[in-house]
């Protein structure tokens, strides 16, 4: 997906805002299955966010808009059950127990 970073330049970034800034509280925003992601691209997203631990995360399953560059380069050839398994571990990982720590919104 075009990210100018690497999984090590990510979790040192964590550590220097976790060492620096007390409490802090991390989130993020998944797709998966996007065109191309294999079952070790998906292992890694599992490995990564096991090790950050973010306090909570929107995860959504890749679907095709049209006239995205994605739509236009890349097949969607993640097949609609894998995604959603795939949703479903990450969901779990990343929000299990969270409902009730978040903080209200006002």
């Amino acid at each position: 997906m075009n990210r100018g970073y690497t999984k090590k330049n990510y979790l040192d970034l964590v550590k220097k805002l976790r060492d620096k800034v007390a409490n802090v509280v991390i989130g993020t925003d998944i797709i998966v299955g996007f065109p191309g992601e294999t079952d070790d691209d998906f292992n890694e997203t599992v490995d990564l966010a096991k090790k950050v631990q973010w306090k909570i995360g929107f995860v959504a399953m890749y679907s095709p808009r049209p006239g995205t560059a994605a739509w236009r380069i890349y097949p969607d050839d993640v097949p609609h059950s894998v995604k959603k398994k795939r949703w479903e571990i990450l969901d779990k990982i990343i929000n299990k127990d969270t409902m009730s720590e978040r903080p209200k919104v006002v």
